[in-house]
């Protein structure tokens, strides 16, 4: 299947109807929407992992999402229930740096657009974020060098698969 992926940065007033607007758009169209918020993102290879799993989910027939979209956020925030992967990695009113996706075609532009959100891929950064979301402890991070840390990132997706 083909994915994009991009950063953007914009405002979210309301994220059940922006989540709306986005499926609108793409559901006609066969495209599948990825709408995360980019605090808990640590960097691109942290997107890109939690798709691949997603997709070998899909694949596979072990999804526990309905969509690809929030299988990928299943295993972006590194949470075995949906509903907390919602919680800690969805947007909310207030998110102003956003991780999209899109399944199906290979283009998050018209997507962007349609928000008025501009792109800016050095939202998924790692930066001075916190890896607290994906339920490490500060003891936990004080024993990993910092320029490591975005590493564990991709461990807690790849453990997702352990945990099922």
């Amino acid at each position: 299947m083909k994915y994009s992926i991009s950063g953007a940065r914009g405002h979210v007033a309301d994220p059940m109807e922006t989540i709306r607007q986005a499926q609108d758009w793409g559901g006609p169209l066969g495209i599948d929407v990825l709408l995360a918020d980019a605090a808990v993102v640590f960097g691109r290879a942290h997107v890109e992992s939690a798709i691949q799993h997603a997709l070998r989910a899909h694949d596979a027939g072990t999804m526990v999402a309905h969509s690809v979209s929030m299988e990928s956020l299943r295993y972006l925030s590194a949470q075995p229930q949906v509903a907390d992967a919602i919680r800690i990695a969805g947007i909310r009113a207030g998110t102003q740096e956003l991780a999209v996706a899109v399944f199906g075609t290979d283009s998050t532009e018209e997507l962007l657009k349609l928000f008025g959100w501009v792109r800016d891929d050095a939202v998924l950064e790692p930066r001075e974020k916190s890896l607290l979301a994906l339920g490490f402890t500060k003891q936990a991070l004080s024993t990993v060098p910092a320029d490591c840390r975005s590493d564990l990132a991709l461990e807690k997706v790849a453990l997702l698969d352990v945990w099922k």
